[in-house]
């Protein structure tokens, strides 16, 4: 039996350092499952916490590679941004993210395939005596650059009257962040739950003080990406895709009281922290995206985000949505 921690239970236990993605491949013969197509090779990102892994959990107990015809190789990444990069290399064609990498399709650095969820599990933490974002002025805050976080630690502040110029704000994966928080070398930090359960369960005291709920006007959207040119260059995958993460979606829904177990057995990580995360995870049902696809409400919700990005600086324009929301495709999967 082996008992060395999985770099899962790790991430989401309390990490001491960060660790490098793990390929792992897992389903797609062209002869089982969906025996009628020739199965569409394709690698697919995902993020070690209960949100990030969400799809590909539930993909991999249905079997829901087979059955779309998709010969998956499954990487661990532990962020966005890095996935965006690996999509515009040609290393990824579907990368899992969360609201916080939403600028880089604003950008035309990728476009948006799915819509996974909306969530509330982002919070700006303190150490014990920081009871508010005004008490970080001048301390020095983790966070993990162009995700939720980071856009949550930016609205925070300005909220405050403040800026990234009145704290010191270093870079780190989430990890790291783990790490650093609980061994006091950083002062605040913007991280998301499972990893804050994680933090205040060994870090007494640790209080959270900004959290995503905070600013309703804002739809914190997990998606899934895929290339600038998926839709034009492969069709057909970015259909059975889209269909994969529908039928998934449907799933997740439905049976939102096995989905802790589902994520516990694919992530090797502890049920409490996930159960945490999970309460402030809102998977929507796929009618539902599908009709406010149709009904222009994503577009509202994702132009209200680019109005933020534009106000933080991340992009100088405010983007049509159909330009990389490929709302028609996933309304016809």
């Amino acid at each position: 039996m082996n008992t060395k921690p999985s770099r899962r239970s790790i991430l989401i236990g309390g990490a001491a350092a960060a660790v490098a993605p793990l390929l792992a491949s897992c389903g797609g013969d062209s002869s089982s499952g969906n025996s009628s197509k020739k199965s569409i090779k394709a690698t697919v990102g995902y993020i070690a916490d209960g949100n990030g892994t969400s799809t590909v959990a539930v993909a991999d107990k249905l079997k829901l590679w087979d059955k779309h015809g998709i010969d998956v190789t499954i990487k661990e990444f532990t962020d966005g941004p890095t996935q965006i990069q690996a999509l515009g290399t040609g290393d990824l064609q579907f990368a899992y993210t969360g609201p916080g990498a939403l600028w880089l399709p604003m950008q035309g650095k990728a476009k948006i395939a799915a819509i996974v969820s909306l969530g509330e599990a982002d919070r700006i933490i303190g150490q014990k005596g920081i009871t508010s974002i005004k008490d970080l002025k001048g301390k020095t805050v983790g966070v993990p650059e162009g995700t939720s976080g980071d856009m949550l630690l930016s609205l925070a502040l300005k909220n405050a009257g403040l800026s990234d110029d009145d704290i010191k704000k270093v870079t780190m994966d989430p990890p790291t962040v783990i790490s650093a928080f609980q061994s006091g070398k950083i002062d605040g930090a913007a991280i998301w739950y499972p990893h804050v359960a994680t933090i205040k369960k060994h870090t007494p005291g640790t209080v959270e003080i900004a959290k995503s709920a905070d600013f309703p006007d804002l739809n914190f959207l997990s998606t899934y990406m895929t290339g600038t040119d998926m839709a034009d260059e492969n069709p057909e995958l970015l259909k059975r895709f889209d269909a994969l993460a529908k039928e998934a979606n449907t799933w997740k829904r439905k049976n939102s009281d096995k989905m802790v177990s589902v994520l516990k057995k694919k992530l090797d990580a502890p049920e409490t922290a996930l159960r945490e995360e999970h309460k402030y995870i809102n998977v929507l049902p796929t009618d539902e995206i599908v009709q406010k696809t149709k009904d222009g409400t994503i577009d509202t919700w994702l132009k209200t985000l680019n109005k933020q990005f534009k106000a933080m600086g991340k992009v100088q324009d405010i983007a049509d949505p159909k330009d990389y929301y490929l709302g028609d495709e996933y309304v016809k999967a």
